[in-house]
């Protein structure tokens, strides 16, 4: 209908298919009556019954209402849909909050850019999402495996992406990049249980300071999971701990006679 010759040798890939499904279902014949006539229609309604035929197969795809991405993004980057750059393969949580944030479905083998290209991924409103089968069950297997991941993360994690920064210094007072850094003070002497991580003691530690929420409510923000009457003491004895470790690494280091020689002490005072 474009003008294009086709060649016994050519093949379509599925994309084009669909495309071509969806555009012959659109069309209705009063549209080609103005493009053809005589017997040009005549030979386009006899072949209208095998093009049919060879697309059926796509009667048999499940379509998602309002989501968008057909599966080929191992080609280009997810975000910015540019091929032929650096780019690294989608976590399990990235695939998922991009289909429940953005309406974008992303196969298993989807990539992004290696830099950071964009915050919010380019619209593919031109391609409906299509399944088979076995890629609807894969889907909600995902979506399984990760309600039961979110289910048992913790409110706060160091490489959470959920939370922004100013999440973290509302929460705690203090930037992503200091919570890191006062971590590393006291990791050495704090080791990491089932229950939480040092960095996760840490903003316990200041989230208490901050918000005055008890140690029972910090502990239901982290997921601890442990029995009832213990959840509380933890959090309680991790606060305590956390109180000690500072103190040992940072007041001695900052404050009293010790921390300055009598010459750096000289020369923060006047005559």
């Amino acid at each position: 209908m474009r003008g294009i010759e086709l060649e016994p040798e050519m093949i379509i890939c599925s994309q084009c298919r669909s495309a071509l499904y969806r555009e012959n279902k659109r069309r209705r014949p009063s549209d080609m009556e103005s493009i053809c006539n005589g017997d040009d229609l005549k030979n386009y309604k006899d072949d209208e019954d095998e093009r049919q035929q060879e697309i059926l197969p796509f009667d048999n795809l499940l379509i998602l209402d309002n989501i968008y991405g057909n599966g080929d993004d191992y080609i280009y980057c997810t975000w910015c849909m540019i091929a032929g750059v650096e780019m690294t393969q989608l976590s399990l949580s990235e695939r998922m909050t991009l289909l429940c944030e953005h309406n974008l479905y992303t196969s298993p083998t989807a990539r992004r850019c290696t830099d950071s290209c964009c915050n919010t991924p380019r619209k593919h409103s031109h391609e409906r999402t299509h399944l088979s089968s076995q890629q609807a069950v894969n889907l909600i297997n995902d979506l399984t495996t990760e309600l039961s991941r979110v289910k048992i993360t913790p409110f706060i994690t160091d490489n959470s992406i959920v939370l922004s920064k100013e999440d973290y210094l509302s929460w705690t007072g203090w930037t992503l990049e200091q919570l890191k850094e006062m971590t590393s003070l006291v990791e050495s002497r704090m080791h990491s249980s089932k229950h939480r991580t040092p960095f996760e003691a840490m903003c316990q530690f200041w989230i208490k300071l901050k918000t005055n929420l008890s140690f029972r409510q910090i502990g239901t923000l982290f997921k601890v999971s442990t029995s009832e009457e213990s959840i509380r003491r933890r959090i309680e004895d991790t606060f305590h701990a956390i109180t000690i470790y500072l103190n040992d690494v940072l007041v001695s280091s900052n404050l009293g006679l010790n921390h300055l020689t009598r010459t750096e002490a000289l020369s923060h005072h006047t005559t």
